[in-house]
């Protein structure tokens, strides 16, 4: 949960999610290497514009939803070809590595649970009490029958150490953004070849990040909703759509959110998880 959607969720789905949100607020150092490099070609396009400082803009992306600490409510809606359906979801972070994600309403799956240590990745069952290990293999499959997947929420890898990273000004409908694009290092533990993102403003807000698969571009998250926490500009909804599916979506509304709080590190054993699980 060091650094990931999970960060995203809870603090990240994930980037966003528990982006759920986690992690020590110090960047992760880059392999001296791996060069990370800028595009210039569009810096001459765009009248000149110097590029910001590569390290910082992806250092920026690492740590945009990180904190020592977190909890947070969402909501998330999960929209396919032949259902739809709300979940109610509540989430802790604590440090580089715990995070647990308990699912709140509907009633008939209250309880269920998704919780990330040092040790590894579980999913806990409240009916059966069961705490069963995710392995790498399932990383891919769909996070609760959303568009998210587990590598999503428990993105192990760094954006700045485990990716070159280019960046470039591109205009979209009349704006210039900040396209930043992260290749991944060949062993770097992710199922994508190519991330990118677009960022607004002078604080890099994303607003936009699209997953490639070679040359095909195969899920796009969009992030709204941007407000101020900690002196931090972070979007408060983002949506997943995958291009292979049309129509589809998942969205995820942050309710509330606080960082960098106190939170029970019993939470992210058993017993607390447990506890946390039969809370209503």
């Amino acid at each position: 949960m060091n650094r990931g959607l999970l960060r995203l969720l809870t603090a990240p789905l994930l980037l966003f999610f528990l982006v759920l949100v986690t992690g020590d607020p110090l960047s992760a150092q880059p392999d001296p290497d791996r060069a990370v490099v800028e595009d210039q070609g569009l810096h001459q396009d765009l009248g000149e514009l110097p590029l910001p400082e590569v390290h910082a803009v992806v250092d920026h992306l690492d740590n945009l939803y990180r904190s020592r600490s977190s909890h947070s409510t969402m909501r998330m809606t999960v929209v396919t070809e032949n259902w739809s359906r709300t979940l109610e979801l509540e989430a802790w972070t604590q440090g580089e590595d715990n995070a647990l994600i308990i699912i709140r309403a509907p009633a008939r799956e209250a309880g269920t649970g998704t919780l990330r240590t040092a040790d590894g990745l579980w999913n806990y069952a409240p009916r059966a009490d069961q705490l069963v290990r995710i392995p790498s293999g399932l990383l891919s499959e769909s996070w609760m029958g959303s568009h998210f997947t587990n590598d999503d929420l428990m993105r192990e890898s760094s954006y700045l150490a485990d990716h070159e990273a280019i960046l470039a000004w591109v205009e979209e409908d009349g704006s210039r953004y900040l396209r930043v694009a992260l290749i991944p290092h060949p062993d770097t533990p992710v199922v994508y070849t190519r991330l990118e993102f677009l960022l607004a403003g002078d604080r890099w807000v994303p607003i936009r990040a699209d997953f490639f698969d070679g040359e095909e571009c195969v899920r796009t998250f969009t992030f709204s909703d941007v407000r101020e926490v900690s002196q931090r500009s972070i979007p408060f909804v983002m949506e997943v759509i995958p291009h292979d599916k049309p129509g589809e979506s998942t969205r995820v509304e942050y309710l509330s959110h606080q960082i960098d709080i106190q939170v029970d590190g019993s939470l992210f054993l058993r017993q607390g998880l447990r506890r946390a699980a039969q809370r209503r």
